[in-house]
């Protein structure tokens, strides 16, 4: 499994070098990749479930039956172990499918790279669009300042809709 995590991060490394003109240095990862998700809010269900089709053969799958009031009000999130300097190019990747709902077998979600405690201040943040398809998604940006180690945390926002997603492991990238 950790030969296809380190090939799955090489990739996104590469293409962002790439797509700069510049030669890939291997990323840092800056959490414990996993899908352990921790989600929050009312209405919603979540559970653990094996799933061979997802690196890592397993996922969390989130149920929500009914959209709630504020998008932010269902989430998931990670922690973050590694440090985060001003000026560091960050990758935010992980697995995810729509299961269930959605519009047209599509939903969107957003993701970001923040501040663990009150306020919350975002390092990174992004949207991405799920399908009926597992696939490793990813928001890419650059820290406006620092972070000490364990002081910032990935936060989805997945309350835009009634839909059931499902959550594979996810990886932080430092790819300066």
């Amino acid at each position: 499994m950790h030969y296809l995590i380190a090939a799955s991060l090489a990739v996104l490394a590469a293409s962002g070098a790439a797509a700069q003109g510049q030669t890939a240095a291997a990323p840092v990862v800056l959490n414990e990749p996993s899908a352990n998700w921790s989600v929050y809010g009312s209405g919603q269900t979540h559970k653990g479930r094996k799933d061979d089709q997802v690196q890592g053969g397993g996922a969390m799958r989130v149920t929500i039956p009914a959209k709630p009031a504020n998008p932010w009000d269902v989430g998931a999130s990670a922690p973050i172990k590694g440090a985060i300097g001003r000026g560091d190019r960050l990758v935010l990747a992980f697995w995810a499918r729509l299961a269930d709902g959605g519009s047209d077998g599509r939903t969107r979600i957003a993701g970001t790279i923040q501040q663990a405690s009150a306020p919350y201040a975002p390092v990174l943040t992004g949207s991405v669009e799920l399908t009926r398809e597992w696939k490793l998604v990813h928001i890419e940006g650059v820290a406006a300042g620092d972070h000490a180690a364990g002081s910032a945390n990935i936060a989805l926002t997945l309350g835009g809709a009634a839909h059931t997603i499902d959550l594979g492991p996810v990886f932080v990238l430092k790819n300066n």
